[in-house]
């Protein structure tokens, strides 16, 4: 069974790392200009994928309408990257915006509890490490507001507690509300009245949340990190004309930890592959034939 991965950032290089270790039969393009790993080479978009019995996409597939692959000099348009991936399954994210032009099986690794949940820890893991960067003072003792709580916010609250913070969650249903309490916290609500009063302002709510006016109430010398996805959840212009320090941290798991991010995306295909085809085991991908509706 040959496994093809286009594109993407430094997790699917080592998903691909990790995919080798149960096969040989893994090959990788669209990274002509990536440090690869040891035995490893790219090819074009369209060597990778002639032969191949499946192709695996970024988290993000796309970007602007073109295959996203930041490592290689290749503007791959979708119509094209659909004719050569043909009836092939597919595995990416974000499969909304493949719909209509890829004829073979698609299958989002991103929607997968499994997936969610442990990618949702390397996001809180790695917007830790920023606020040790960038915050000045220590996180002991430091007053931190976590906006939201769902995954991503509810580990993120965890590790700042855990750390020493005076942690407050701003949730909105009152058996969030419970759980916040329940961990040890304080919970508030969206109006943010008390904004002013805190050092960290952690957002993890992908809607306009902390618009100018909260902004302009956050005290100098505070440290606010948005992991919500584009356009984010804080207004990051205002904080800039403001000079705080703000960070848009965007897909933090392919940038602080590459290597855990890409085992995940392997690990969740594996279990899609299994289910299909009926709970056999086929994660070393050595059996004859993979089901996957073809």
């Amino acid at each position: 069974m040959r496994v093809a991965i286009i594109g993407g950032d430094r997790r699917m290089l080592y998903a691909a790392k990790a995919f080798l270790q149960d096969t040989d039969q893994v090959v990788i393009g669209g990274f002509d200009s990536a440090e690869l790993p040891d035995h490893m080479v790219s090819l074009s978009v369209g060597d990778a994928l002639e032969g191949a019995d499946l192709a695996v996409l970024p988290v993000r597939p796309l970007k602007e309408g073109m295959l996203n692959a930041p490592f290689s000099s290749q503007q791959l348009p979708l119509s094209e990257l659909a004719v050569l991936i043909g009836t092939k399954p597919v595995f990416s994210g974000d499969i909304a915006s493949l719909r209509g032009m890829l004829r073979g099986a698609l299958y989002d690794y991103t929607a997968q509890e499994e997936f969610a949940v442990r990618n949702a820890v390397l996001t809180a893991e790695g917007a830790i490490g920023l606020l040790v960067q960038q915050w000045e003072g220590a996180i002991f003792c430091a007053r931190a507001l976590v906006l939201g709580y769902g995954r991503i916010g509810r580990i993120a609250a965890r590790y700042l507690r855990a750390l020493g913070a005076d942690v407050t969650v701003a949730v909105r249903r009152d058996d969030a509300r419970a759980w916040v309490q329940a961990e040890g916290m304080h919970s508030c609500d969206y109006s943010l009245k008390e904004i002013n009063t805190f050092d960290i302002v952690l957002n993890t709510v992908p809607a306009p949340v902390v618009n100018a006016d909260c902004v302009d109430r956050i005290r100098q010398g505070a440290v606010i990190v948005d992991l919500a996805s584009s356009p984010g959840g804080v207004d990051g212009a205002r904080a800039e004309q403001r000079g705080l320090s703000f960070i848009h941290a965007l897909a933090l798991p392919g940038k602080t930890a590459p290597a855990a991010a890409g085992r995940i995306i392997k690990d969740t295909i594996c279990h899609i592959i299994k289910e299909e085809n009926g709970g056999k085991d086929n994660c070393g991908l050595c059996d004859d034939r993979l089901l996957l509706h073809l």
